[in-house]
């Protein structure tokens, strides 16, 4: 009993041991590859973000840097895997998602059933952005939270997603693509909040209008 102990005690520090190594690698990876926008070794990356996640933000805090690189890193990569696929996707099976908090202050859409109702007021980026993603085929939501999204995926049934969100809705919803089997691709917002958040729109026109 006594050599078994001594077994498991061995194995749960190797064990640490490792974890400890392939944090301290996959957190110089992440920052050299925000610094230099070059992604090496993407798939240790991706690892040791998935399994790994708070050591390696730990690691980053550690050394007093912005752990919110982690999940910057981990979007760009798991946009860039699924990229080719979400191309090869026909567009009319695309579905698009955005926060309804990138609405004007005063926006007098309604809620319903598929979201808010954009009436093409003119007070934000949202009507027109909404309508030049349709002339090129995608279907396009206005969403107050994640229940309208599942609701809305099991309604339509769409191939590949184009989700707009702070960095936890934007996480979030890659992984419940991966879970669905559905393409997934995230624009993270230049401001986020409750109200008033801010999105890069020429990434987002560059985007629907390269893919």
């Amino acid at each position: 009993m006594e050599l078994l102990f001594t077994i498991i005690g061995r194995a749960v520090v190797y064990l640490g041991l490792l974890m400890l190594i392939v944090a301290i690698l996959g957190s110089f990876l992440i920052a050299y590859s925000f610094k230099s926008e070059k992604f090496i070794f993407p798939g240790f990356m991706l690892f040791s973000i998935t399994l790994l996640e708070n050591l390696v933000k730990a690691m980053f805090r550690l050394i007093n840097m912005d752990d919110s690189i982690v999940d910057n890193v981990g979007i760009a990569l798991k946009n860039k895997i699924s990229i080719s696929k979400f191309r090869n996707t026909p567009v009319d099976k695309r579905l698009i998602f955005f926060p309804q908090c990138l609405r004007a202050f005063n926006c007098p859409s309604k809620l319903s059933s598929e979201g808010m109702q954009c009436i093409s007021c003119g007070n934000c980026e949202v009507g027109d952005a909404k309508k030049a993603a349709e002339v090129l085929g995608y279907k396009v939501f206005i969403v107050p939270g994640s229940s309208f999204i599942r609701r809305l995926v099991r309604k339509h049934k769409p191939s590949a997603i184009l989700g707009v969100g702070c960095i936890t809705e934007i996480k979030a919803g890659l992984e419940m693509c991966e879970k669905l089997n559905l393409y997934g691709e995230g624009l993270v917002l230049e401001k986020a909040g409750c109200v008033a958040t801010v999105l890069d729109w020429d990434k987002f026109y560059e985007f629907i209008e390269t893919t």
